[in-house]
């Protein structure tokens, strides 16, 4: 009778050992603050998450807030490399800005990255170290962003200026439909919000870049909505909830 005998898989080294055990405690850091929140996420919390003793946790963060910022910064360079992902779809016309916009809604502003980082900027307002840890993170993501951003209008007579002041826009939006998400469930209302936007980007596009005098009137022209979206329901007046 014959048998068949396997060989055993190599062993970690002690480095692949500790960067499991690394990986473990800084998810469950952030699934613990996307659970819980700042002020309610606890060593004792995370070491549990983790199965791992609070010793443990403490030798390789000897602190909340070491713990924090290692977080902190794992998420926005995970985040950083889906922008260069995205980046490089972009480039080979893989997505166009329409899709763009549709992928930042679904998988950023929508999913875990968004609501940890949201917790951890409304604690920075009260923690100077964590403060200035979240500064260089966020300020390379707009960098990322603002480099794809660019690719969609270098064509276009827009100043830079002007285009920057186009995705802050857009950010701006999508970060309000985020949190107003937390307590109103309606995803048709926030993508209609998100195709309107996609109607009017073109219009700013197009038209030059003039403002009112001060005190003039503003006059407001009506457009037809994108073909095959039907409007709102009047019973509905889209104010937030």
């Amino acid at each position: 009778m014959s048998t068949i005998t396997g060989t055993k898989p190599p062993r970690r080294t002690q480095e692949e050992r500790r960067q499991r055990t690394r990986r473990a405690l800084i998810d469950a850091t952030i699934d613990t603050l996307i659970e819980t929140g700042y002020a309610n996420t606890t060593i004792a919390l995370v070491a549990a998450r983790a199965g791992l003793s609070r010793g443990a946790l403490l030798h390789y963060f000897p602190s909340k807030g070491e713990l924090i910022i290692g977080a902190t910064e794992d998420l926005f360079a995970a985040f950083v490399s889906a922008i260069r992902e995205r980046a490089e779809r972009v480039s080979t016309s893989e997505l166009d800005l329409g899709g763009f916009l549709d992928d930042c809604w679904e998988e950023i502003f929508k999913g875990r990255w968004f609501y940890a980082s949201l917790q951890l900027i409304s604690a920075a307002r009260t923690e100077p170290l964590l403060k200035r840890s979240l500064q260089p993170a966020i300020q390379n993501l707009h960098r990322l962003l603002d480099e794809i951003w660019r690719t969609f209008f270098h064509e276009t007579h827009l100043s830079a200026a002007r285009i920057d002041t186009l995705l802050n826009m857009t950010l701006n939006l999508m970060r309000g439909m985020a949190v107003q998400a937390v307590l109103r469930d309606d995803p048709s209302y926030y993508r209609e919000l998100l195709e309107t936007w996609k109607d009017i980007l073109p219009m700013l596009v197009q038209q030059p870049s003039t403002r009112p005098r001060r005190g003039a009137r503003l006059k407001l022209t009506a457009y037809p909505a994108s073909p095959g979206r039907a409007s709102r329901s009047d019973a509905d007046d889209g104010r937030p909830a």
